[in-house]
């Protein structure tokens, strides 16, 4: 098991996720969510390099790099490794083949409810995601790790910079960055006190 950026305790202390939840298995999904999740934001280069600074003494993180590990990538690796353990809490590989591991007197949800669950679980994924990706790009943490601005494909994986976060309510004539104004003029008259006054050329926006 290589580095972990989030303990197991802290996953189950920011999710619903029993204490009595084998170690082994989350251990094995906040893995996964960092090489494969984590990374692919990231690129190889400046994950690499934020997990070459953690030792099982503690860490040597700059200010800026705590500020974004602490704030920015453990909340996204928290929902996005729960989503990731949904199916394996449910269902365990075991020597007889794939059983559902319930606690006793627990009952199990089907597979339908499980979607279900895990469709919210990736929502909120997504938004940290986001979160993560604005901070790096349009945010207090765009220009400042050199490692994320000069990667190139020969480092391994180059950052995935597209923001593909969607909520559940959809807008028309929006953006996730505010309105169109352009577009909003063509479907529906809008008015302002200013612009009755002094009215605006047809053409201005």
């Amino acid at each position: 098991m290589g580095v972990l950026l989030i303990s197991e305790t802290k996953l189950k202390n920011f999710t619903n996720i029993n204490k009595n939840v084998d170690m082994d298995v989350l251990k094995a999904e906040i893995q996964i969510a960092q090489d494969i999740d984590l990374q692919t934001i990231l690129g190889t280069l400046f994950y690499n390099h934020l997990l070459s600074q953690v030792s099982s003494t503690g860490n040597t993180f700059n200010a800026e790099e705590t500020t974004l590990v602490n704030e920015y990538i453990q909340p996204y690796l928290i929902q996005t490794a729960y989503f990731n353990a949904i199916p394996h809490i449910m269902y365990r590989t075991m020597n007889n083949g794939i059983m559902s591991g319930t606690m006793e007197n627990a009952q199990s949800v089907d597979i339908a409810t499980m979607q279900y669950l895990r469709n919210i679980q990736k929502s909120r994924a997504d938004f940290y995601m986001t979160r993560l990706q604005d901070y790096l790009l349009i945010g207090y943490g765009s220009n400042v790790f050199p490692q994320y601005l000069t990667q190139s494909s020969r480092d391994g994986m180059i950052p995935d910079r597209s923001q593909k976060y969607m909520s559940g309510i959809s807008l028309k004539n929006t953006t996730r960055k505010g309105y169109s104004m352009k577009n909003i003029g063509k479907q529906f008259s809008v008015y302002s006190e200013l612009e009755n006054e002094n009215p605006p050329c047809q053409d201005c926006y």
